[in-house]
């Protein structure tokens, strides 16, 4: 009998834990309909997102961070380059500032609910989480992906992290 209870009790937790809410970065492919991407989010998370500009070749890095409602924040744009389609116009309350190796505009504070960007090997698009370098075309192909903020259940998490990483797996 003590044998069934404690299987029964076990039970009932890890079945409990699977509903606690979490945040999650979230990208998705739409054109294929796929998720190929999740990542726990805490308040104060910090992330990167890096491309090769198509026209002056040199990287752009946009700094993001998680706010205390778990939403995507842009703080601050850094280029090497000031010319064809890259950021030149200050918004209230934004910083532009040039260093000895890039231009960099800060003090952005923009809310995204969701980041939609066209990746392709030749430009290099990176997601990066501290050290954790994340090749963007390698996870769909060239196509364009959508990153967003997600509040799901554990269990949703746990589900959708062992299904990217299967992915990963088989592609190797």
């Amino acid at each position: 009998m003590k044998k069934r209870t404690v299987v029964l009790l076990l039970t009932v937790l890890v079945l409990a834990a699977g509903l606690y809410p979490v945040h999650v970065l979230q990208i998705e492919a739409p054109r294929k309909e796929k998720v190929v991407f999740v990542r726990l989010l805490r308040p104060g998370d910090r992330f990167s997102l890096m491309y090769r500009h198509s026209v002056e070749l040199s990287p752009v890095w946009d700094r993001f961070r998680v706010d205390g409602e778990c939403r995507i924040i842009l703080d601050e744009t850094v280029f090497s380059s000031s010319n064809t389609g890259l950021p030149a116009v200050l918004g209230n309350g934004e910083r532009f500032v040039r260093d000895e190796t890039a231009f960099r505009i800060s003090n952005l504070q923009r809310i995204l609910p969701a980041i939609e960007l066209w990746v392709d090997r030749r430009y290099d698009n990176t997601l990066e989480f501290g050290e954790r370098k994340i090749r963007l075309p390698e996870l769909a192909g060239d196509t364009l992906l959508r990153l967003c903020v997600r509040k799901v259940f554990l269990a949703e998490w746990g589900y959708r992290e062992t299904h990217s990483l299967l992915n990963r797996l088989t592609r190797r």
